[in-house]
């Protein structure tokens, strides 16, 4: 069985290679020309091919034996932070799901903003900002600029990286404060669990089936008039630290 498994988790690892690889060109060849013939449209056609995109890849997850969870839905018709505690490669395709009517941006690092299958080219024709967390000057002025720019939410994953153990780790909340006090946005929680067995790529190849993931969100939360920001981000770490212990004691629904 367990020969097995680990067949059917390599078959499904290189199955996400060529998923990607097919939607480069798809991307490149149908999605980016009708976002320039229909710029009205832009969203709602982009929207589609990312969730498209992100179907293909959880139904490659479930054929080799891992699940998906989720509960709630992310609304986009306008402008929020959205805050993501980080698990695995799969927290993006998660949200992207989840997102209603339209697609949010996400905040990622300079490296996937090239040559990255399907992602790369995405993440431009969204406004994603990317950003290097070396230069702590440059990446504070994107997020204020991204923030006054999106139109259908922000994702931030305010822990910085992949969690190695699953539980929330201290939040980098200088980002998440400017952002707040640039734009007094609403704010929805999304707490997902037990993806992180499978953080990276190299753990898709034979442990596919160690993911059981689910994933709920929260809110909204509507930022304090009185600037007290700093109180204000530790209640929202709190509140995802509670709710993961919560979803860790119960059983979830299929979404």
């Amino acid at each position: 069985m367990r020969l097995l498994a680990q067949t059917r988790s390599l078959a499904a690892a290189l199955g996400l290679v060529v998923w990607l690889l097919v939607g480069e060109v798809w991307e490149r060849l149908l999605v980016w020309p009708s976002m320039r013939l229909r710029p009205s449209r832009a969203d709602a056609i982009l929207t589609g091919y990312m969730k498209a995109m992100s179907r293909g890849i959880l139904a490659l997850i479930h054929a080799a034996g891992g699940r998906a969870v989720r509960t709630g839905v992310i609304p986009t018709a306008q402008p929020s932070l959205i805050v993501m505690n980080h698990q695995s490669l799969l927290d993006i395709p998660t949200a992207i799901l989840m997102a209603e009517p339209f697609v949010c941006r996400f905040i990622a690092r300079e490296r996937y903003g090239r040559f990255v299958p399907s992602v790369s080219l995405c993440m431009r024709l969204l406004g994603c900002p990317l950003i290097d967390p070396q230069n702590r000057k440059a990446s504070l002025r994107a997020l204020r600029q991204a923030v006054r720019a999106q139109p259908h939410g922000l994702v931030v994953f305010p822990e910085g990286h992949r969690t190695r153990d699953g539980e929330i780790q201290p939040f980098h909340s200088a980002g998440l404060e400017i952002m707040l006090r640039e734009s007094a946005q609403p704010v929805y929680l999304v707490v997902t669990d037990r993806f992180w067995r499978c953080a990276r790529f190299a753990d898709f190849l034979f442990h596919i089936e160690r993911i059981q993931g689910r994933t709920e969100v929260l809110g909204p939360y509507t930022p304090p008039a009185d600037g007290d920001l700093g109180a204000f981000v530790e209640r929202l770490r709190q509140e995802m630290v509670d709710r993961l212990a919560r979803m860790r004691g119960g059983a979830g629904v299929a979404a």
